[in-house]
């Protein structure tokens, strides 16, 4: 029998990552408090802060970035404070189940899932409580396939003089992220997407005027997360203050080579090209996409999924080719599918999706022209 070829995934995280980084994880491990690997978590740590375009503090937790988002409500927010959570996919939800966790009060602003933040909206929920202190959103929201207008957001919360708290596990590496030039306070992203290694660490951006308010708290929640920790531990022997993942930061030291190899602008382009190719392919073949397009994330695209066909049968057809998606998350669990487009994705990716995507809806009854997701595919991928 055959050795079954590793599954292609076309999903949110973790992503299908380079052979370079299968070979970094495989070298010998040293000790975390080396000089050694001091060294390449210093230089780790720079190049993190060159994709984001910043001189702010940048700490490395051995965590998922849920763990970097826990860091910035445990850090911010105290108890009986207000916070502004914009809810629009699950993701967005998780910085409400966050606050409430930490006695925080959140202000729930609904938008409907598939939808991008509206700048009226918001700007109406800031005008109604002025108690509100902080504002957290879901950069790019992974569950719907929306990329919300975040520069914008940022312009209003410092109009408004609140603490902007972002979200930015998946836009960060394969989209345009500046923290300080779109006035973020805090940022949190993740290893396993766009920057390219397997999951274990959640990195915190994290700017002055948060650093103010952390500052000024006598008590912080967390030990194990207590930015104050990091940030004195870094500047005094340039790492973290508690065991972190070393074949994991090696590996993320080589998938940062590679971003800048690539070319940082380049590297975002290719990623808007895949995301612009499975929207045209999935409309070519008659599908429907879940998100408002002039949103659309560049790094997932949600598709409805059509009617009379079910979600669970495409998806096990779609992985029995060799290709891993995804469906939706709790109140849209059976009703969309999701492709990824992250990290080392390129055009011959996209043709092995829409090919089992293609087969699978063939044999399960679904009326299209055979090939036409491939073709509209074909013609957008080709030279001008």
């Amino acid at each position: 029998m055959l050795t079954k070829d590793p599954l292609l995934l076309m999903i949110p995280g973790p992503v299908s990552i380079h052979q370079r980084i299968y070979e970094a994880l495989a070298r010998p491990i040293t000790g975390h408090r080396t000089k050694e690997f001091i060294e390449l978590f210093g230089e780790t740590v720079r190049l993190l802060k060159k994709v984001i375009d910043t001189e702010n503090d940048v700490f490395v937790i051995a965590g998922s970035s849920t763990a970097a988002m826990d860091a910035a409500i445990a850090n911010l927010v105290s108890p009986k404070e207000k916070v502004l959570s914009i809810v629009q996919g699950k993701f967005s939800e998780r910085w409400r189940e966050i606050t409430e966790a930490y006695g925080g009060v959140p202000v729930v602003l609904d938008v409907e899932w598939g939808k991008a933040v509206r700048e009226d909206s918001l700007i109406e929920m800031l005008e109604s409580d002025k108690d509100i202190k902080y504002i957290t959103i879901c950069h790019n929201e992974t569950s719907t396939g929306i990329l919300n207008p975040a520069e914008r957001i940022g312009q209003i919360a410092r109009e408004y003089d609140k603490i902007l708290i972002v979200d930015a596990v998946t836009s960060v590496g394969g989209d345009y992220v500046y923290p300080d030039k779109w006035n973020f306070d805090v940022l949190v992203t993740g290893s396993q997407k766009c920057l390219g290694i397997p999951p274990g660490l959640g990195y915190i951006w994290v700017g002055p005027r948060a650093w103010e308010i952390i500052n000024q708290r006598e008590f912080i929640p967390s030990y194990y997360l207590n930015l104050k920790s990091y940030k004195k531990s870094f500047e005094k022997d340039g790492d973290p203050p508690f065991t972190t993942s070393v074949p994991l930061v090696v590996a993320q030291n080589e998938s940062l080579k590679m971003i800048f190899e690539e070319g940082l602008e380049n590297r975002i382009q290719r990623h808007r090209r895949m995301a612009q190719a499975t929207r045209i392919g999935a409309k070519a073949i008659g599908l429907e996409l879940f998100a408002e397009e002039e949103y659309a994330s560049n790094t997932v695209t949600a598709i409805n999924v059509p009617e009379g066909i079910p979600q669970k049968d495409l998806l096990n057809n779609i992985q029995k080719l060799g290709v891993l998606l995804t469906g939706g998350q709790d109140r849209i669990k059976d009703k969309i599918f999701r492709i990824a487009h992250m990290n080392t994705v390129q055009e011959k990716d996209i043709f092995l999706t829409f090919s089992a995507l293609e087969l699978s809806l063939l044999k399960l009854g679904f009326s299209f022209v055979p090939g036409s997701g491939i073709g509209a595919i074909e013609q957008f991928f080709a030279p001008q």
